[in-house]
């Protein structure tokens, strides 16, 4: 059993640490067709797609859709289906970022050199001992819409979508996300402010 168990221990050590499959971490750019320049790298770009926003059912998630999709050879058909659209901006309301309003959104996957890559909302800065990968804007679906949707940090100088249209296709929905005091105390939040976050890394 010893033996067995050196020959393990020789074994494991031939293997040099960086392959090991936890080195770098996995996060999408919301709201950007690039990843920072830092010690990143950018994975893949695409867009933002995700359910209908009137439908109950479907994605509840935002997904960064590739600009290069592949499609099954088989023939694969069917009839019965979720669906998946592009996400459009929902500026229009707001005090800055009109511009954006109706136009389709991006995103790129990227990879941290660091082992740990958080988001964290309601925050303009990073944690001490974190670094800041970018800083955004919360966005999520409008609260009275059917379809729910995760909220996700959009970057603070977001682009659109290369050849955007500005009509109002519909779709996945992307809209800021303010506060309601209640159960979530005032202070330290503030009623109707619209929320922050950040993407910090370590």
């Amino acid at each position: 059993m010893e033996k067995l168990q050196s020959t393990l221990r020789a074994d494991i050590n031939k293997f040099p640490e960086s392959t090991s499959i936890s080195d770098g971490n996995v996060y999408t750019r919301w709201g950007r067709t690039s990843c920072p320049s830092d010690d990143t790298e950018t994975v893949y770009t695409g867009v933002i797609g995700g359910g209908h926003y009137t439908h109950s059912g479907s994605a509840s998630n935002y997904l960064c859709l590739p600009n290069d999709p592949q499609w099954d050879q088989t023939g694969l058909s069917a009839n019965s289906v979720g669906n998946i659209y592009g996400t459009e901006y929902e500026t229009s309301s707001s005090s800055s970022f009109k511009n954006l309003h109706d136009k389709e959104a991006p995103c790129a996957v990227c990879k941290a050199t660091t082992r740990n890559v958080i988001m964290i909302p309601a925050r303009t800065t990073c944690y001490s001992g974190w670094t800041l990968k970018y800083s955004g804007f919360l966005m999520s679906q409008h609260h009275s819409h059917a379809g729910n949707k995760d909220a996700i940090c959009v970057d603070a100088s977001p682009e659109v979508v290369l050849d955007s249209s500005s009509g109002d296709q519909n779709g996945a929905l992307l809209y800021f996300v303010k506060v309601q005091c209640g159960a979530l105390k005032c202070p330290p939040y503030v009623d109707s402010k619209i929320l922050t976050c950040v993407v910090c890394s370590k």
